[in-house]
């Protein structure tokens, strides 16, 4: 049986489009194709504001990320004449906003969601504004329950991605065709927001050592954020204009990733990394740290083995040799590849991750009650 629809309000009030809008924009069109009604609430000059027009769906506005008593005034009256169930604040802002625009009103359950590992600010406002904190690792989960978060508020829902189906030998001839390159030049693909915490200039170090052992190659990064400029001058510095390539944005970095002969992944703190599960889905060779959450993806529950080449320490010449090995497809290396690829698609599809918040918010709002109710009537 279906289970009842509920009506549900996702919040977001990042302006840019990282992991976790990927996350709330799956969640959310997943839940909608299971019959729950969806009210959005998003940055208005946000990309996710954008996406949704581009698809035809109404995202209602947040002024400000510093909530004001008239904005939060506005945001309860909407969720009152929407008659919504169930808020899920995807962001620490959105907590605030959700939590503060609704206490007192005890009907409307307030979910929250912790993508990152880094401590919490405030342990105080998600225990008092929160009925429940989703953690997409059991690191976060571990982070948040030391920075004061009661054990008895949080859960573990792993973020997921949609399994897809690309020849990746027209990804390769049409990412080569772009690049200007010839198909046998090796390619690295990274993708993530340009922030510190991803350490894309430990990427832009390792091209420097690479030269040196290649004749040729392409680094193409995709994304955008505030170290665009940092890493432009780094690029400079080391005359690697030609070699690495920061392209902005993509609609479909899947194709960039399907393509490469590795992907790269130099994050110092993940909460888990959707792109990560991405490549292995797409059966792409992985090199990346296994800083917090990480660990979950590039390593197996079950025995430890690696599903990744890990990236130990700051030395760009050990980056760049474990770049240089992902080249050579040898037995070993396909191998691994191909038990992460079947670890990812075991653990982390997007259909587990919908299941997960669906369960939930069923929870939360009792819906299941009625819905067992009804089955044992029937």
């Amino acid at each position: 049986m279906v289970p009842q629809p509920l009506r549900i309000a996702l919040m977001s009030s990042q302006k840019t489009w990282g992991g976790g809008e990927q996350f709330v924009w799956s969640l959310g069109r997943g839940l909608a194709e299971r019959g729950h009604h969806i009210a959005w609430f998003a940055d208005k000059d946000s990309t996710l504001s954008r996406k949704l027009a581009s698809v035809g769906s109404h995202a209602f506005h947040l002024p400000s990320r510093l909530p004001n008593p008239r904005d939060l005034i506005r945001l309860r009256r909407i969720c009152k004449s929407h008659a919504i169930q169930l808020i899920h604040a995807n962001d620490p802002h959105a907590i605030n906003w959700s939590g503060l625009s609704l206490l007192g009103k005890t009907s409307i359950k307030r979910v929250g969601v912790k993508h990152t590992a880094f401590p919490v600010h405030s342990s105080l406002l998600y225990n008092q504004l929160l009925d429940a904190l989703v953690c997409v690792s059991q690191a976060v989960r571990k982070t948040c329950t030391e920075s004061g978060v009661s054990e008895s508020k949080t859960t573990v829902i792993h973020g997921g991605v949609e399994p897809m189906t690309i020849n990746k030998h027209e990804a390769r001839f049409s990412i080569c065709e772009e690049l200007g390159v010839s198909l046998d030049v090796p390619i690295f693909s990274a993708v993530g927001s340009l922030n510190l915490c991803k350490s894309y200039h430990r990427i832009i170090e390792a091209a420097h050592h690479l030269r040196w052992h290649l004749c040729d190659f392409r680094i193409v990064i995709c994304g955008e954020g505030s170290e665009r400029h940092r890493l432009e001058e780094l690029i400079r510095r080391y005359s690697l204009q030609d070699r690495v390539k920061l392209i902005g944005f993509q609609n479909r970095p899947e194709r960039w990733v399907a393509g490469s002969d590795a992907f790269v992944h130099t994050s110092a703190a993940e909460g888990l990394s959707l792109v990560v599960i991405m490549a292995q889905m797409l059966n792409t060779p992985v090199i990346s740290t296994d800083s917090d959450g990480l660990g979950e993806v590039v390593r197996s529950p079950y025995t430890g083995e690696e599903l990744a080449a890990i990236i130990q320490g700051d030395d760009p010449a050990n980056l760049a040799r474990l770049m240089m090995e992902s080249i050579h497809k040898t037995p070993k290396l396909m191998e691994r590849t191909r038990a992460a690829m079947n670890s990812a698609l075991e653990r982390f599809t997007e259909k587990q991750m919908i299941d997960g918040f669906e369960r939930l918010y069923l929870r939360l709002t009792r819906a299941y009650d009625s819905l067992l109710s009804d089955q044992k009537a029937a």
